[in-house]
Parts: structure tokens; C-alpha cells; sequence
């Protein structure tokens, strides 16, 4: 297959060093909420690396004849007259009106000409796509390749087709008209002259940061501003040691107010028992002072209820501190405040 040699070509050049790069991904981890706890004390850093991406651009003027079917739609109306004769001889007439649309296709054809811009780069390349489209480079900060730099480059003929066809689509999908919302048949080709073809380096950092089974990519480019992407997710923090704790805690809390519970189940329990039984009693033995005795008795096991409730929570006290301490010990211990941060700054001679 041939490959055709580029011109002319240019490179972004640096803004900025390496060691700018790492210490803006560092910061940008240490200020990431959704970062894990444990990550400056487990990630594994590689190397920056450098990726070239070789951008193709080219314009391009277009020259295409299309061809198709156009639907018109005509609205025709009918009337049906109908006549219902009664027995006495009077007749009623009645006119009724049905629509029907009917659509009449033409053929449509004519030339179309325009000028477009088409890119490419390399399937090699694609991870970065979302960083090449959407980044913003500095265009004054910029260098023309020499020519030894561009014999490293060339595009093959499947490309120069790539970017025929992807102008040929943009000229005449910027410039037909629907003269209805109804076309079929639609049909269109031509010839693309290109021209101002070159190939721009686009020079990228990029570093992976390896955090138990999880890989993620940061990238900026070496041009402009710092302006990082991440590739990929954190792992979830490791909260089960406050799990832990917490059960074991609870499970203790427990224990030590085993019988102030059951008393106070045991008390609201017989006490509302107690005064339903004496209440009736009362009642239908219409004898008053058990009636009496039934809400001394509920008002009681209330009373109950009320203080071993309290006692409950004071016993609870010492142990729902515990966990609330040890939650805001290990939440809080985590190696992205601003000593640890430091360690891992100085180790890795930043």
C-alpha cells in the first residue's frame, strides 16, 4: 500500500517539566475526596512517560452528487353524501367527510460543494481520545517539525480515504436542505481534493498510579496549562476495621445492659397486662378501686420503663464513645492529611 509523505508538520512544545507534572498529580490525589484513606501508604507509581501522538489534519474542498426522493404529502378529502328514507316519506341527508393523505414522491438531484476539515490519529491511540478532543492547546507555544522529524511520519492510503470520506460527509450533511421531513433513497457521492495536510505532535505525560486491583491513569498534556485527566476509579476505602470495632463494642454494650433491658420489657410488658386485667375486672365487678389500682399500676411499669431506659444510656455512654472516637481515629487517620503527605512528598524527593 502507499504511504504518502507529509510536508510540514509541528510540535507542542513543553510548558512545564515531569517533575510539574507529578507533583500536580500528587496534589490532585491528596485532594480528592473520592481517593482512599490508604492510598499514600499503598499506591505504586510509574514512571512519566511520554506519548507523541501524531495528529493528522487536513482540509479538504468537496464536489457531490446526490440523489434521492422527496415525499410531499397532498391531503385529500372526500364527502359521502348518504339519504335515510322514513316510513311517513320524510328523508334526512346526511354529508360526512373523510381525509386521507396521500404522499407524492418526486426525484431530487443536484450538486453540492464545499470545503471541511477532517482529523486522524491512530487506534493505538484511542484511550487518550477524550483528552485529545477536549483539550485546549497553547498554538503559540508550537515548533515546525524538520525534515528529519517528518520522515518519521506518513499516512497510508487508507487514511487519505478516511479523511476523503469523513469531509465528503461533513460538506453535504453542512449543506443539503430537506425541503420535507419525508426522503428515502438518499444517495450521494463525489470527489475530495485535500490539501494543507500536516501531522501535529501532540505531546502527552502520563503516569500510572497502581492501588491494590485497580489502575489509574492520569494525563495532561506537556502544552498549556496543567490541565489533568484521571482514567479509571478508585478502589472503595477500607472501613472494616471501624466495623469491627463497632461490633465487638456493641456486642459488649449489650452484655452490660442485659438486665436493664429485660426489666424494662419485663416492666411495660406486666404492667400493661396487669392494668388491661384489672381495668375489666374493675369494670364488670364494678368495683372502683381496682379500676384505680389498674392505672397506678400501668402509671408504675411506665415510671419503670422511663428510668432503666435512662439507666440504659448512661451505661451505654462509655461504649458509644469508644466507637465514636475510634470511628474519628481511623476515618480521620489517613495518610492524606498534611504530615503523611509530607513523608510521601520528601520520599519521593519532590
Amino acid at each position: 500500500m502507499n504511504n504518502y509523505k507529509i510536508k510540514e508538520g509541528y510540535l507542542y512544545k513543553d510548558s512545564f517539566t515531569e517533575k510539574d507534572f507529578l507533583n500536580s498529580v500528587i496534589n490532585n490525589i491528596k485532594n480528592d475526596n473520592d481517593a482512599p484513606s490508604y492510598i499514600f501508604n499503598e499506591m505504586i507509581l510509574s514512571d512519566v512517560k511520554r506519548i507523541n501522538v501524531p495528529l493528522i489534519l487536513t482540509d479538504g474542498d468537496a464536489k457531490i452528487e446526490y440523489s434521492r426522493m422527496i415525499g410531499i404529502n397532498n391531503i385529500i378529502t372526500t364527502t359521502k353524501t348518504t339519504t335515510k328514507t322514513y316510513g311517513n316519506g320524510y328523508q334526512n341527508v346526511s354529508h360526512n367527510s373523510y381525509s386521507n393523505t396521500v404522499t407524492n414522491w418526486q426525484n431530487d438531484s443536484g450538486v453540492i460543494e464545499g470545503s471541511s476539515k477532517s482529523g486522524y490519529y491512530y487506534k493505538e491511540y484511542i484511550e487518550y481520545d477524550d483528552y485529545i478532543r477536549d483539550h485546549i492547546m497553547d498554538k503559540n507555544n508550537i515548533r515546525a517539525l524538520t525534515i528529519e522529524e517528518l520522515d518519521k511520519y506518513s499516512i497510508s492510503l487508507d487514511v487519505v480515504e478516511y479523511m476523503k470520506k469523513d469531509i465528503l460527509d461533513k460538506v453535504y450533511q453542512e449543506n443539503t436542505t430537506y425541503p420535507t421531513n419525508q426522503v428515502k433513497d438518499e444517495k450521494y457521492n463525489g470527489d475530495v481534493i485535500l490539501y494543507n495536510t500536516t501531522c501535529t505532535i501532540v505531546s502527552l505525560y502520563s503516569i500510572d498510579v497502581t492501588i491494590r486491583d485497580k489502575k489509574i491513569i492520569f494525563v495532561a498534556s506537556s502544552n498549556g496549562d496543567i490541565d489533568l485527566k484521571m482514567f479509571g476509579e478508585y478502589p472503595l476505602d477500607d472501613y472494616s476495621k471501624v466495623f469491627e470495632f463497632t461490633k465487638e463494642i456493641s456486642k459488649e454494650r449489650s452484655i452490660a445492659t442485659k438486665n436493664q433491658r429485660l426489666i424494662k420489657r419485663l416492666s411495660i410488658f406486666l404492667s400493661v397486662s396487669l392494668f388491661i386485667l384489672l381495668l375489666v375486672l374493675g369494670i364488670s365487678l364494678n368495683i372502683l378501686a381496682l379500676t384505680i389500682i389498674s392505672f397506678v399500676v400501668l402509671i408504675s411499669g411506665i415510671i419503670i420503663f422511663i428510668i432503666k431506659n435512662k439507666e440504659i444510656k448512661k451505661i451505654s455512654k462509655p461504649y458509644n464513645k469508644r466507637i465514636i472516637e475510634y470511628r474519628s481515629r481511623i476515618y480521620n487517620d489517613n495518610n492524606k492529611n498534611k504530615e503523611e503527605y509530607n513523608k510521601f512528598i520528601n520520599k519521593m524527593n519532590l
